[in-house]
């Protein structure tokens, strides 16, 4: 259930706004039609609306206008091919399987392009429940208004996406803001012993990387105006706030074991729930257009820690006791330096404050939006994942169409196959899901629509449930799919009861199609499956170029390169939030199919560590200023890039040279050096077991 802060986040955020764009959309275009030409006209426009709807997604206007165009034709395409099939009920049964195969194979551009794939799909299978045309001059002319709907909606997603570029960014900046306030919470928790485990280091590492570069986009992408440069610059702010707060749980078991019983764990636990909470207000300041509240610079917790610096002695002086002194002096060096950089109030290009973008080039930080056909014939090979996807999706639906044949039939049996389409992915753990999400949400939006039509509404309140059902369907569709189906439900059954007044069983026959479209999704997504295990080496692979990258960047002796260094911390962000995925997928698969999952959860954690280290150790350098290092510590920096290069050696085959001569660690540096070596060989092993063909 969401907690009512996440409600009035979720109300004020990009989702809801997509949701309502794309509900007013096509509201305003079905009913000024039907107000001009009455209700078949008003259909025919209003599907095509509907259809490319599906397809809006926040994206540069370039990127959009492509999307919503190729969306346009193809599902016009597809409207008019299962238009004339209605004629000759026959040919469907081929048909819709291979429109399915062609929206399946559109999934290779993506994530994004899914939506462009459930539009052509959606249509399909939506125009098998319209009544045959009279002839070709009807069809020719549904068709054409069909497509006129598509391009009006179009055009008007493109003029709302430009009027609303500055409070989209903003949005994403506050749900990346919201996020490591989520983050910081949780390290309070840490600090207060309540950890939740490896899996939950994993989770929140997972999710963190993944808003991370949602945000980057969005923000950094089309940066035209002083605005938007003052919102880049605030992300290019969070990116510290974040590694910040990455490189704060490095410490933590060192320092609760060493003082505990002391202030310094609840001081700790305090000082990062203060700087959740002012994360949190700055978030819902972001969206709701207020200020946010400035975080003292000076905290009592900071005070306390200070004071126990200063005083705090073990009985007998050990040298464990000193690495965590030097633990807890770091930890507060970080916490300080969020607590500064959120006190910060100046915008970015102000007189006294240099601009962060300065000299950056903010492409090299953005995931690539382009849809090269090239990737649509590479993918034309028995081993790519797409075309397993489109087959196995074009086989269900050609199940799904002689299960109807032989069921008793009913003016909705179409909903077998859209649930099937719905349901079924290119991966195993989101059609597992997607099966549970659907039935779920299935289920208790007829129990709502049953409720609702029992107390016989009036027109406007059923007009009206169908425009919000929409709006919370589009909202919740890449957020969770559970109400999505829920209120997608909802806008069917009510949508129907309009169009349809009297028709029986409205309710019966959803639930019914429901459950037998998840069971044959469920059947056939055992066929021709791609396990997360075939990708594992490829992306463990790259986690650790990706980990040495960031490395040359941070122990480069001559100096580190800040562009180098931001463009490789994206680069170990992306990686890990790719890892991290395919770990959380692979939890959903059959056991029988998993692999090495608690040796690739320790492997994650390891990295992460490994990276929070690192980060550190920048900081650390950077606190040196300019001063040329020494022979011996320029030494000293090679010789742990040189152990961190064996050690990341790829393929499985490590070979960790010999650490450098031991001794006292006298230096945050020195210390810091240690424990990134450390984690190169427990990273080395861990590759080890996970590629050995003994774990296969």
């Amino acid at each position: 259930m969401l907690t009512p802060r996440q409600v009035l986040v979720l109300l004020h955020g990009r989702y809801f706004t997509s949701g309502l764009v794309s509900a007013v959309g096509v509201a305003l275009f079905g009913l000024v039609t039907y107000a001009i030409a009455g209700l078949g006209p008003a259909i025919a426009l209003g599907s095509g609306a509907l259809t490319v709807c599906f397809a809006d997604n926040p994206a540069p206007t370039r990127v959009k206008r492509v999307e919503l165009l190729f969306t346009s034709v193809a599902s016009t395409v597809a409207f008019a091919l299962v238009g004339a099939s209605l004629w000759w009920p026959a040919v469907q049964i081929v048909l819709i399987p291979v429109l399915g195969f062609i929206s399946g194979l559109i999934a290779v551009w993506g994530k994004r392009a899914l939506a462009m794939s459930f539009s052509v799909l959606f249509i399909s299978v939506i125009t098998l429940g319209s009544p045959p045309l009279q002839g070709p001059v009807q069809l020719a002319a549904a068709v054409a208004l069909f497509f006129i709907g598509a391009l009006l909606y179009t055009a008007y997603a493109l003029l709302l996406a430009r009027w609303l570029r500055r409070r989209t960014k903003e949005q994403a900046l506050a749900e990346l803001l919201a996020q490591l306030g989520q983050f910081a919470h949780w390290l309070a928790n840490h600090f207060g012993g309540q950890s939740s485990g490896l899996s939950g280091a994993v989770a929140q590492l997972t999710a963190i990387n993944d808003t991370l570069q949602n945000t980057r986009d969005i923000v950094l992408r089309d940066v035209r105006t002083a605005a938007d440069r003052a919102l880049a610059a605030r992300l290019i702010l969070l990116l510290e706030v974040n590694e910040a707060l990455l490189a704060g749980q490095t410490d933590g078991d060192l320092i609760l074991k060493q003082f505990d019983a002391t202030p310094v764990p609840d001081a700790l636990r305090d000082w990062a729930q203060r700087i959740g909470d002012a994360l949190d207000q700055r978030a819902d300041a972001l969206l709701r257009g207020r200020p946010a509240n400035t975080l003292p610079a000076h905290l009592p917790c900071a005070q306390t820690i200070e004071h126990a610096l200063a005083t705090l002695q073990p009985s007998q002086p050990s040298a464990e006791f000193e690495q965590a002194r030097m633990a807890l002096r770091a930890s507060a060096d970080k916490f300080q330096r969020i607590s500064d950089l959120l006190a910060q109030e100046k915008p970015a290009g102000s007189p006294t404050q240099p601009d962060p973008l300065q000299g950056m080039d903010l492409q090299a930080f953005l995931s690539p939006l382009r849809y090269d056909p090239n990737a649509l014939w590479q993918s034309i090979r028995f081993e790519s994942p797409i075309l397993r996807y489109a087959i196995r999706l074009a086989l269900a639906l050609f199940a799904g169409e002689l299960v109807l044949r032989a069921l008793p039939y009913h003016p909705h049996d179409y909903w077998v196959l859209l649930t099937i389409g719905v349901i079924l992915r290119p991966n195993y753990s989101v059609t597992r899901q997607r099966i549970k999400d659907r039935v779920l949400g299935t289920l208790l939006g007829c129990i709502l629509v049953a409720a609702l039509l029992s107390t016989h509404p009036s027109l406007g309140v059923m007009t009206l449930g169908v425009f919000v059902s929409l709006a919370f369907a589009r909202t919740f569709i890449t957020l969770n799919y559970r109400f999505t189906a829920l209120f997608a439900s909802v806008n069917a059954l009510l949508l129907v009861a309009l169009l349809e007044p009297g028709s029986q069983f409205l309710v019966t026959q959803r639930l019914q199609d429901t459950l037998i479209g998840a069971a044959l999704a469920w059947a056939f997504s055992f066929v021709l499956p791609r396990w997360e295990a075939n990708d594992l080496r490829r992306q463990v692979d790259a986690l650790q170029r990706a980990a040495l990258g960031y490395a040359r960047a941070v122990l480069d002796p001559q100096q580190v390169s800040d562009l180098n260094y931001r463009r490789e911390r994206k680069r170990i962000q992306d990686a890990l939030a790719a890892v991290g995925g395919l770990h959380a997928r692979m939890l959903e698969e059959p056991r029988q199919h998993q692999r090495m999952r608690r040796e690739l959860a320790e492997f994650i954690a390891h990295s992460d560590l490994l990276s929070a280290h690192l980060a550190t150790l920048r900081v650390l350098r950077a606190q040196r200023g300019d001063r040329v290092l020494s022979a011996a510590e320029q030494a000293r920096l090679r010789h742990t890039l040189a152990l961190l290069q064996g050690c990341l050696g790829l393929d499985g085959q490590a070979t960790c040279i010999e650490a450098a001569e031991t001794g006292a660690i006298d230096t945050p540096i020195e210390r810091r050096l240690r424990e990134v070596e450390a984690e190169g060989r427990t990273i080395a092993q861990l590759s080890r077991q996970i590629l050995s063909p003994v774990a296969t």
